[in-house]
């Protein structure tokens, strides 16, 4: 015991000395309260490219499913006060083109061509805070809600029973929808870091109403900050149709920084 205590003081001693940046400088910080500096561009590989509109402005958004299932977002930032920085995330989520595209039979199909799906789109709004609990660390907490709107009836056969897509689509099904997490990230030394973040989805109006997901990644950023490279581990469960089920996927990406 004395030995792992002696290793964790250690590490953080270590974390403290060698890195000489801070966290919140906001370089890589989506999914925090922190905002990307006016006129930076990070475009991710597999998550959502951002852009800093201003100091306090940041505009996020998928490269390539923006086509297919675009889902835009902003976030506003509302300064530090005590310790703690605030921000707001405000998004709008529409998924008919993609539904539509997977509605068909044979290879790629993953709803019955037989349903129509209705132009529909949800709108997301979440509050998010962060503070440092020692330098080079971030810890934040973020709450959010919601709510979806259609043009018309959407069967409730029309589901896709995967993780990750079925939590985000189930508000379109039962709403509103609320969300809760943590994201906990730092840096052990000045070019390497990780990132560690669990995110709760509850669904009103039907017993399928629980998921949850865990990320956790290395990452390595470039001396520049024009390059940061992650890889880990998703672990998810939920409540399908279908029954509790759980799956682990592995996380890769790419985000160039400009």
């Amino acid at each position: 015991m004395k030995k792992l205590l002696l290793f964790l003081t250690g590490l953080m001693i270590c974390t403290t000395l060698f890195s000489q940046d801070s966290i919140t400088k906001s370089y890589w910080t989506d999914g925090t309260a922190c905002n990307i500096p006016k006129h930076r561009w990070e475009l991710g590989l597999f998550t959502a490219s951002r852009y800093g509109i201003t100091d306090r402005l940041e505009l996020s958004a998928h490269p390539l499913m923006v086509f297919v299932m675009p889902q835009v977002k902003i976030k506003v930032g509302w300064g530090e006060y005590a310790g703690f920085r605030l921000a707001t995330e405000h998004g709008i989520f529409y998924p008919t083109q993609f539904m539509r595209l997977v509605a068909t039979k044979g290879t790629g199909g993953l709803i019955s061509p037989e349903f129509t799906i209705p132009q529909m789109f949800a709108i997301s709004n979440r509050f998010l805070v962060s503070y440092k609990p020692f330098r080079n660390a971030l810890l934040t907490a973020h709450g959010g809600i919601s709510f979806a709107i259609k043009f018309g009836p959407l069967d409730r056969r029309t589901t896709i029973d995967l993780p990750i897509i079925y939590p985000r689509l189930a508000v379109f099904y039962n709403e509103p929808e609320l969300d809760a997490g943590i994201d906990f990230r730092g840096k052990f030394v000045p070019r390497f870091g990780w990132l560690f973040n669990v995110e709760n989805f509850i669904v009103c109006g039907t017993k399928q109403n629980y998921f949850i997901e865990n990320k956790g990644v290395l990452a390595y950023t470039s001396k520049k900050e024009t390059l940061r490279i992650e890889a880990g581990y998703k672990l998810c469960f939920g409540k399908y149709p279908a029954g509790p089920q759980w799956h682990l996927l592995p996380v890769v990406d790419l985000v160039f920084g400009l």
